[in-house]
């Protein structure tokens, strides 16, 4: 199994850099545990839960078991997570309705397209929309409320434009994925790759980002109004 892992990572090197990075937020935000609120608690949990299930998914991959569902598991541990965090960063209770109906609408779209044996596009583009939305809400609320001194020293600021990032980045590579991974004479391996390894780059930026707003929590506590 072990050598089988290592040609895999011979072979997937970006992918396995993409896994390894998702531990960096977490490493980080432990550092500065004392310092974090809910909202940075929950950025922490955010990604270990992404750090375990592509944990689980490359086990059942040296197994050579069917992993794609986990794709869609993790749209919806994703969406639970986001609504946390702006939960606990929205103040206004218009807001905080208004992502629970989001979120509510997403993650019925993600448990009636649940696929056992294939990635649902559905479902990550739901999760998608609803990060995005969530992305938008949060700026909005920063720009009207002028509550931070300096935006460059913010958690959530760094947070939510890596998130911002990647889920606008990816949105149209996940709104066609069953047809890039349903049929491999319709689409090369070549051109297969080249979205996959985009859609890892983009989540490589959104845990380096926020891995930067996690360490720079200590000075969230005196950088609001």
């Amino acid at each position: 199994m072990l050598d089988r892992l290592l040609l895999l990572c011979e072979k997937y090197p970006l992918d396995f850099i993409t896994h390894l990075s998702s531990s960096l937020p977490v490493l980080l935000g432990l550092l500065r545990y004392k310092y974090l609120s809910l909202s940075s608690k929950l950025i922490i949990a955010f990604f270990i839960s992404y750090f375990l299930i592509e944990s689980l998914g490359t086990w059942l991959s040296l197994l050579k078991s069917n992993n794609l569902y986990l794709q869609n598991i993790e749209a919806i541990v994703e969406t639970l997570f986001v609504l946390g965090i702006a939960l606990a960063s929205l103040q206004s209770l218009k807001w905080k309705r208004l992502t629970l109906f989001f979120a509510a609408l997403s993650l019925t779209a993600s448990a009636v397209t649940y696929q056992q044996d294939a990635v649902s596009s559905m479902s990550q583009s739901a999760f998608r929309l609803f990060a995005i939305f969530v992305c938008l809400s949060y700026f909005s609320k920063i720009l009207m409320d002028v509550s931070v001194k300096n935006i460059l020293l913010h958690t959530l600021f760094w947070f939510i434009s890596g998130l911002l990032i990647y889920t606008s980045g990816t949105f149209f590579i996940m709104l066609f994925s069953e047809y890039w991974y349903k049929d491999i004479n319709k689409v090369s391996a070549e051109v297969f790759d080249k979205y996959w390894n985009s859609s890892q780059v983009l989540f490589i930026i959104f845990c380096c980002l926020s891995a930067y707003g996690l360490w720079s929590s200590k000075y969230d506590q005196d950088n609001t109004l």
